[in-house]
């Protein structure tokens, strides 16, 4: 059966795809582009020789050298740490500024139909071009805003009762309920030539900068690796999941008064913003939202008389480990008991939290175990391997100035790279020129970073040739969902 979407499920969607809470941590980027000529496809992806930006006068890609056109260099409208977006090009859009609003007609579709008062059926000539959620109007019998629920053959549910009888062949129409988010007009005034502008495209934003995006051969994906170990692991052969041990910090609590959001404790080593803490007349799911030595500031309010006792701080235990890390016994280490993990287990998912009766947060795999894993088996300490990205354009590290959270393209280079080209979201930064992803990345080779694609329109007159100092191209951003 297909899903059918509802107005509001509609605007949810697209609050979140724009950004428009503000709460997801990335916002769009309104891009031109001067290639491909072609109209957009669902198949496209960036490359070298589609969706490069107008960098200069000649439709070339530009990759790798500033622009020379005039071309805008986003300003920045965020000032967190990790998203300063000014080495990227084109105009940060601000997702509160989208005005999203649905209506509750379309382009109509026209029938006749038949039903019975008092039921929920009507049947139609033929169901040619209509679908779930269609909205349906007559002259009389069928109530507003009356929608299809299901189709069977000519007989179609709808979601209100009939209010008349109606005969064959009275005419109704059906169309869509269109949902759309409009952004106010963008501006771009070139300095100079820029050559043909065929359209425009919507990238996730990041910093990744003008001397790495785009230019091929300007990431190498190392092989698979670099091991993070978990101990006291444990599974049930059979089963396609692991529970990782819970860790904690304890620290006694010298000081934290009713009403207060600070503790002062022992030591505030491994304390970290984000864990969990418990102690006496701490709130239930109380967090630490900050760390300043030995003061922890919490996000609850301290109720029903001073802190006191010991502090635990519950780490999260998983917070290294993510989709697509192959998954091994851990080799060495004085293991004797079984390999429990078959070839080329990965992780398809992770339970965060630890729930009733569990040890520790669950970690779902692709394969079935083939035997326990525990202590008492001697085969406890568990392998989570990745590989790591480092942006190296010339085979020298450059600062990708990428966050976690960032979305990205990664294509295949010229000699091997990622197993699979697509969109991926930056995991961990460990260093300024290393990164990785989720899923995590497989392969190894040179690979090519671009600034992702979601959206994409040709200009329905284009291409606009821009020629001289002051040439504007203006647009103003419609996505609708039906």
């Amino acid at each position: 059966m297909a899903l059918l979407v509802t107005d509001q499920g509609e605007i949810d969607s697209l609050r979140t795809l724009l950004n428009s809470t503000h709460s997801i941590p990335r916002n769009l980027i309104l891009k031109l582009y001067t290639g491909p000529s072609t109209a957009p496809s669902e198949q496209d992806v960036p490359s070298a020789t589609k969706y490069f930006e107008p960098y200069n006068a000649s439709n070339s890609s530009g990759y790798g050298s500033a622009p020379n056109t005039g071309y805008h260099s986003v300003v920045n409208n965020r000032t967190e740490e990790d998203q300063d977006f000014s080495a990227n090009y084109g105009r940060l859009l601000n997702g509160t500024r989208w005005t999203i609003a649905t209506t509750a007609s379309g382009a109509g579709i026209a029938k006749t139909f038949a039903g019975t008062t008092g039921t929920y059926q009507i049947t139609v000539n033929n169901t040619t071009d209509l679908k779930k959620g269609d909205y349906v109007t007559a002259a009389s019998g069928i109530p507003a805003n009356t929608y299809v629920v299901d189709i069977d053959g000519n007989n179609i549910e709808i979601s209100q009762k009939l209010t008349a009888t109606i005969t064959a062949g009275t005419a109704c129409t059906f169309a869509v309920g269109r949902t759309t988010a409009t952004y106010p007009e963008q501006v771009f005034t070139f300095s100079q030539a820029a050559g043909d502008v065929y359209g425009y495209y919507l990238a996730r934003a990041n910093n990744m900068p003008v001397t790495l995006q785009g230019v091929v051969d300007g990431g190498t994906v190392a092989a698979l690796g670099t091991s993070i170990e978990k101990a006291e692991c444990k599974g049930v052969i059979g089963n396609n999941y692991i529970e990782l041990k819970d860790d904690t910090v304890v620290s006694a609590i010298s000081a934290g008064a009713q009403n207060g959001f600070v503790i002062t404790v022992a030591s505030g080593t491994g304390v970290v913003k984000g864990q969990v803490v418990t102690g006496t007349n701490i709130p239930a799911e109380t967090r630490v939202v900050g760390v300043a030595t030995n003061d922890i500031y919490l996000d609850k309010a301290i109720t029903g008389g001073n802190a006191s006792g010991n502090a635990t701080f519950k780490k999260n235990i998983a917070e290294e480990l993510t989709v697509g890390q192959a998954v091994t016994k851990t080799g060495g280490g004085g293991q004797t008991g079984p390999d429990a993990f078959p070839a080329n287990t990965t992780i398809t998912g992770i339970d965060l939290a630890t729930k009733s009766g569990e040890q520790g947060p669950r970690v779902y795999l692709s394969n079935n175990l083939g035997d326990n894993i525990g202590t008492a088996s001697s085969n406890d300490k568990v392998d989570f391997d990745y590989s790591v990205m480092t942006s190296d354009p010339g085979g020298s590290a450059v600062a990708h100035n990428l966050n976690p959270g960032d979305v990205i393209y990664i294509a295949q280079g010229t000699s091997g790279g990622p197993t699979t080209a697509g969109h991926y979201t930056i995991h961990t930064v460990p260093t300024n020129s290393t990164f990785t992803t989720t899923p995590a990345l497989a392969g190894t080779g040179d690979a090519t970073l671009y600034s992702s694609i979601f959206f994409a329109e040709q200009f329905t007159n284009g291409p606009y040739q821009i020629q001289n100092s002051g040439d504007q191209i203006k647009v103003t951003l419609n996505v609708s969902l039906d």
